[in-house]
């Protein structure tokens, strides 16, 4: 980015699970990071798992940063064990320009971990909003036992499922699956959706010159509506691989309704069962703490921010913010590190 720069000082310290921690100067913007490094198996994290306890609250969200491989069946295992009934993982292709073929994948992708059935199709597009108000369709919903949205664009999710004039029948029926415990999974454009509002556009650099928008033909990183699933924190995903973390945290910080920011990398899953959510997949979740951030008196950015970097196994409470580090991954030592 034009015009600004940063600098990185680490403070060596003993041998731990979670990697280093760092304080460094983001154009003008004061931030704590806490890496977690190393791999470890999904599940093999702290005491006091939870996992399962998703059936007395409303149901698993499994929310994927966007390129999902099919070998990644830790992901797609989380999506199953998620399911509310014997029903399939319903299939909505909604956001993608290639709606069938992406339907088709996603379905082929679920059955080879789950077997053969354990998805449908349900081909909701925007060249067919109508059918979003079928009682058939309703009837479809209301059978299935979770919940996919492919990838493409988030807000052609939004226009079908909770349009201008209202929120439409399919979406009150998620609405209601989810209620009852039915898993709610997307990957990318599906990811995006949990939150409301969510970022439908922008990248850091426009983040960053412009703040927030909410009109197509303005700069800076854009919201919208979305479908909701989540509270807090606001989800962003291709988190790592794209570079968005500053248009995360120009979101977070310039929204009341947040005090939480998670950007989700490609080939990885926030799966959150109630309050406690757990990281699974290949690469890494960035998560935003903005509750003790001010700006300074001595010129511009913003100060107080925390950082946390989480990888496989880590978990993190929606409420408190609180961190636990996988404790089954290999130590690192941060006066290793290369200067």
């Amino acid at each position: 980015m034009t015009g600004h720069g940063f600098g990185t000082a680490v403070e060596p310290k003993a041998p731990h699970r979670f990697g280093r921690a760092v304080r460094f100067g983001l154009m003008g913007m004061g931030v704590a990071l806490l890496v977690s490094c190393g791999g470890g198996a999904p599940g093999s994290g702290a005491e006091g798992d939870d996992s399962g306890s998703h059936r007395d609250t409303p149901g698993r969200l499994v929310i994927i940063g966007g390129g999902l491989q099919a070998e990644n069946t830790a992901v797609y295992q989380a999506i199953l064990d998620g399911r509310d009934g014997d029903g399939p993982i319903c299939v909505f292709p909604t956001a993608n320009h290639e709606p069938q073929e992406s339907m088709e994948s996603a379905i082929s992708r679920i059955d080879a971990v789950g077997g053969p059935g354990s998805a449908i199709g349900v081909y909701l597009t925007v060249d067919n909003p109508e059918d979003a108000a079928l009682p058939a369709t309703v009837e479809t919903i209301r059978s299935c036992s979770g919940f996919y949205f492919s990838g493409g664009r988030q807000r052609r999710i939004v226009s079908v499922f909770r349009p201008d004039s209202g929120d439409s029948p399919a979406y009150q029926a998620v609405w209601e699956r989810y209620q009852e415990g039915a898993v709610v999974s997307g990957s990318s454009a599906g990811a995006a959706i949990m939150s409301d509002p969510m970022i439908n556009g922008g990248d850091s650099e426009e983040a960053l010159h412009a703040g927030i928008r909410w009109e197509d033909d303005a700069e800076g990183v854009l919201l919208m509506r979305g479908l909701g699933f989540l509270d807090n924190p606001l989800i962003d995903q291709h988190s790592l691989a794209r570079g968005r973390w500053l248009r995360m945290l120009t979101a977070v910080l310039g929204r009341d309704v947040y005090s939480f920011g998670t950007g989700i990398d490609e080939n990885t899953a926030l799966v959150v069962d109630g309050h406690s959510a757990q990281v699974v997949g290949a690469a890494g979740v960035a998560f935003f703490d903005t509750r003790n951030a001010a700006v300074p008196s001595d010129g511009p950015g913003i100060r107080g921010v925390t950082v946390f970097l989480l990888g496989p196994g880590d978990r993190l409470d929606l409420q408190s913010g609180a961190v636990t580090f996988n404790q089954g991954k290999p130590l690192v030592d941060p006066s290793a590190t290369p200067s």
